[in-house]
């Protein structure tokens, strides 16, 4: 009875429209929420939800983990080339936001795909998502997203399997758009937090924490500044922030779109990180100095969008 009560409770959780959900959630304790049976907008989960690079897969080439994107493919390739990015052997990285604000959506996505970028999924990449399966249920399309026009069938299964996060072990970096809970376990972590997060407060006991809704602002602190490892998290989001060279967190949203730069956390292929004398996977919290990360931006063409807060 008790196994069938609680299906019941997380078929009608998952029922509740997006909004209603994230309310609960940041007013429920942890424990008591329900399992996630889909996205935050109620779409089919990637398969896996949390994805891993092994070093087999990373082979022997650079990392160049990149910051939001945004619709913005111009930069994108002028930051490649800043990055020395040779296609076939180095390995590239989007925190997510490959979409939205910018002018240029489906051409900065058929560019990541063109050159084998993973991307984890971000809260835009999310909504267009969203937006796509409305369209093609309703056929109405928002003329925001009018750029999904241009998406094959392939580009839409690429956003489809968009991991919540990236583990590299080999370099004991984790790679999420907007951030984790400090002291919760990965697979605990709520999704919608994955992807749109920003704050933390206090949760109960000491080192307890919990993330902050975003309307209305509540009291509470950046989660990068006080995450303390053991992976590095290198994430985007915060583009009002800027650069966020936090000692165990790296953001590196630097407002592309918004007119400012498009940053990259460049990390030493495998072999390198050995000659440098350090362990892979690294031991203790990981620093970016402690993995030989550099960071990298060009400039911005233009200002694309006003500054706003999403």
């Amino acid at each position: 009875m008790g196994a069938s009560l609680c299906k019941i409770a997380e078929t009608a959780f998952n029922l509740l429209p997006r909004n209603l959900q994230n309310f609960a959630r940041s007013r429920l304790p942890r424990a008591t929420i329900p399992r996630q049976a889909a996205t935050p907008s109620g779409l089919a989960l990637p398969s896996p939800v949390h994805a891993t690079l092994t070093p087999a897969e990373l082979g022997d080439g650079q990392i160049i983990v990149i910051g939001d994107v945004h619709g913005c493919p111009v930069e994108l390739n002028a930051l490649l080339d800043k990055c020395k990015f040779q296609q076939g052997s180095d390995k590239v990285v989007f925190v997510g936001d490959l979409v939205n604000k910018g002018e240029q959506s489906a051409e900065a996505v058929h560019l990541a795909r063109q050159i084998g970028g993973i991307s984890v999924r971000g809260n835009h990449d999310e909504m267009a998502l969203e937006r796509y399966e409305m369209w093609k249920k309703c056929g109405r399309l928002d003329p925001k997203y009018k750029y999904l026009e241009q998406f094959s069938e392939e580009d839409v299964e690429y956003f489809r399997q968009m991991p919540f996060s990236l583990s590299i072990p080999s370099h004991g970096v984790l790679v999420v758009h907007a951030g984790i809970v400090p002291g919760t376990p990965l697979e605990d972590q709520l999704l919608d937090d994955l992807i749109n997060m920003r704050h933390v407060g206090a949760e109960g006991g000491a080192n307890r924490y919990k993330a902050l809704p975003k309307f209305p602002r509540s009291a509470g602190q950046p989660w990068a500044n006080i995450y303390n490892g053991p992976q590095h998290v290198i994430f985007g989001h915060h583009a009002r922030r800027r650069l966020q060279p936090c000692r165990f967190a790296t953001g590196i949203d630097t407002g592309c779109v918004l007119g400012d730069q498009l940053t990259a956390v460049v990390l030493p292929p495998v072999s390198k990180l050995r000659s440098m004398g350090v362990a892979s996977p690294p031991t203790g919290s990981v620093t970016m100095e402690s993995i030989g990360g550099q960071l990298v931006s060009v400039r911005a063409k233009r200002c694309y969008k006003a500054e706003d807060n999403d």
